[in-house]
């Protein structure tokens, strides 16, 4: 009983002792420990490249500068400074003309420039016209009267740019109503093609009478001008009218006083 018990006790004994194993060192904890001091190199340098170390610059230092007219530079910029002074800008100074008090004075009637025009001996006579009779405004009304006629016929005149194209016959115009009240000049500015063709009128002055003036713009578009290489020739149409433009006169009856 007591051999057995013992037995025991010493199986027990064993099974708490920790028992290392016999065989040959490893080397996975060295390898480790190398691989563990290699990352951390290469992120070290890995850092160091991407984040570089920041240079600081300290400030210069302090200098001061005098401006001394001692130097050609500071002398000029002393003077620049001079001339931008408002006090001195502006002030005023009063010039006085050398020889002020000499100058005498000469009044400009000393010299006479124009000869004075004498008086006429006799002015002539002034007319005027006579006083209105007051018993005219009780003179009965007449109808005015029509312009005379005459034996002048009317005439067709050119500007200078059109008087050696002049076609060598005017035509014929007739007047379906002719006027009875007198005729200013009619002048018309027109151009002529190269064709001798009239192509445009333009009324410049009216003769007074719009039935004589559409006369006359029918006349200048049957005019045949001379033929020219200008493709148009501007010129003034100027008609002077006769007895065949207006109407004969009717006769006033007596008036009885």
């Amino acid at each position: 009983m007591t051999a057995k018990t013992s037995d025991t006790a010493h199986a027990g004994h064993h099974r708490l002792i920790f028992r290392w194993p016999e065989r040959s060192a490893s080397f996975v904890l060295p390898v480790v420990f190398l691989l563990s001091v290699l990352v951390h190199a290469i992120t070290f340098y890995v850092f160091q490249v991407v984040y570089p170390p920041t240079v600081s610059i300290a400030p210069p230092p302090a200098q001061v500068t005098l401006l001394t007219p001692s130097t050609p530079q500071n002398e000029a910029l002393l003077r620049w400074v001079d001339s931008q002074d408002p006090a001195i800008a502006g002030a005023v100074k009063a010039v006085v003309p050398q020889g002020l008090g000499e100058i005498a004075y000469v009044p400009s009637y000393a010299n006479a420039h124009t000869h004075p025009v004498p008086i006429a001996d006799s002015t002539a006579p002034v007319d005027y016209l006579p006083a209105h009779d007051p018993l005219a405004i009780t003179a009965p009304v007449t109808a005015p009267k029509t312009i005379p006629r005459t034996q002048v016929r009317s005439s067709l005149l050119f500007s200078r740019s059109l008087r050696d194209r002049t076609p060598p016959q005017l035509p014929a115009m007739t007047f379906p109503v002719k006027a009875t009240l007198g005729l200013q000049h009619t002048v018309f500015l027109i151009a002529v093609s190269d064709r001798g063709e009239v192509r445009y009128t333009f009324l410049q002055r009216s003769s007074g009478d719009r039935n004589i003036d559409t006369v006359a713009e029918n006349a200048l578009t049957q005019c045949d001008f001379a033929k020219s290489d200008a493709p148009l020739t501007w010129g003034y149409a100027i008609f002077n009218w006769g007895a065949e433009a207006y109407a004969a006169p009717t006769p006033t009856p007596a008036t009885t006083e």
